[in-house]
């Protein structure tokens, strides 16, 4: 067997509506079919026909958030094309008051880490160009480091406007020129 990608994720939502929302209008979704018939909202970024779909839960009385520590999906995380792009995605986050609960330098690529109205948790990151040809051999190490956060009103975190990875750019641009 070989797969080609993760095509959608399927997520039970208390309020659809608060949800399509979220993801519409924090995450820049666009709606690509709201199918009462199969009770949902489909969702994309444009490169498909949905990477979201958000469904109502049938029994909203007795729906259990995400909870830390349970069996199943531990995160969603969504990819930018530019280092840059981070500081974009942090700002709509603060200007939309969404909780950013941490953000993390992995080594291979620096991570925005928040939830959805419902608490399922999400990622926002950019990966160091060529991450799996440069840390298949040597690995990328376990050396993650906690990044500094803001909340509404405060100055954004200083490491957003660093050029990073300065290094990697450096040498794929010399790379590139020597080539």
């Amino acid at each position: 067997m070989k797969l080609k990608r993760i095509g959608h994720v399927a997520l039970r939502t208390i309020d659809e509506a608060r949800s399509r929302a979220f993801y519409r209008d924090v995450l820049g979704f666009d709606v690509s079919e709201q199918d009462p018939d199969h009770g949902g909202t489909f969702m994309t970024l444009g490169d498909n026909f949905h990477t979201i779909d958000v469904f109502p839960t049938p029994d909203v009385d007795k729906a259990q958030k995400p909870a830390t520590g349970q069996v199943g999906l531990f995160h969603i995380a969504f990819e930018v094309a530019e280092y840059g792009d981070l500081k974009g995605a942090y700002k709509t986050l603060i200007d939309h008051n969404v909780d950013i609960s941490h953000c993390t330098d992995h080594v291979s690529q620096r991570s925005i880490y928040f939830a959805d109205p419902d608490g399922n948790r999400l990622e926002i990151y950019f990966e160091v160009p060529d991450a799996l040809k440069r840390y298949e051999v040597e690995g990328r190490g376990d050396n993650d480091v906690t990044l500094q956060t803001t909340k509404s009103g405060e100055p954004l975190p200083a490491w957003l406007d660093e050029d990073w990875p300065g290094s990697v750019q450096t040498q794929a641009a010399a790379a590139k020129a020597h080539a």
